[in-house]
């Protein structure tokens, strides 16, 4: 845009913005790394496809049990800020409001209850909750006023706040994190 043009965008944004009518949040969006572009959501083509699921242990602070999660993204663990399971679910009720390890960082994350993410008849029942790069999540993360962390730059290369694996890009900090999983015994298993 020519200078005149690129002003009066601006006074209006900003007028906007003090009338209240506009407002910065974040939100999650339709990310395209190749292109480093956000997409509509009419633009997003989803497609399904086979890959793993991997079951993942994380430590319940406090006592010898594991709540395991099964996830096709183990990488973006690095930016959970809860696990969640369903509130009516016998196997987890005395864990509700308690705390987990986070594999993989030194964070405590908090377990907690939402009927609308959780299908207790699906996986293990435990939902990994990663606010910043799942559209469930994200909506969950906001009911449960949960952080957003986003572990993933613009190139969907790890972040700094990843730390050993900043910088690595995604398919490469899965297989890392997998290998660090299974050296420290929190991979329970993959299935393909």
């Amino acid at each position: 845009m020519d200078e005149q043009s690129s002003a009066a965008v601006r006074e209006v944004f900003v007028r906007l913005y003090e009338e209240g009518l506009m407002y910065r949040a974040q939100k999650l969006i339709n990310w395209c790394p190749s292109c480093r572009t956000a997409l509509s959501d009419l633009e997003v083509e989803h497609e399904e496809k086979n890959g793993s699921l991997w079951h993942i242990r994380y430590p319940v602070k406090g006592t010898e049990r594991f709540l395991t999660v099964a996830t096709t993204r183990p990488e973006t663990l690095l930016g959970d800020t809860a696990v969640a399971v369903h509130p009516e679910d016998p196997r987890y009720q005395d864990l509700i409001g308690k705390s987990v390890a986070l594999p993989l960082t030194d964070r405590e994350i908090p377990v907690i209850a939402d009927a609308e993410l959780v299908n207790m008849e699906f996986g293990t029942g435990v939902v990994k909750v990663t606010p910043a790069h799942d559209f469930n999540d994200y909506q969950t993360g906001l009911r449960h006023k949960l952080p957003m962390l986003s572990i993933l730059d613009e190139a969907a290369r790890m972040t700094k706040d990843t730390g050993k694996y900043a910088g690595l890009e995604r398919t490469e900090a899965r297989k890392q994190a997998l290998a660090d999983l299974t050296e420290q015994g929190l991979l329970e298993k993959e299935e393909p």
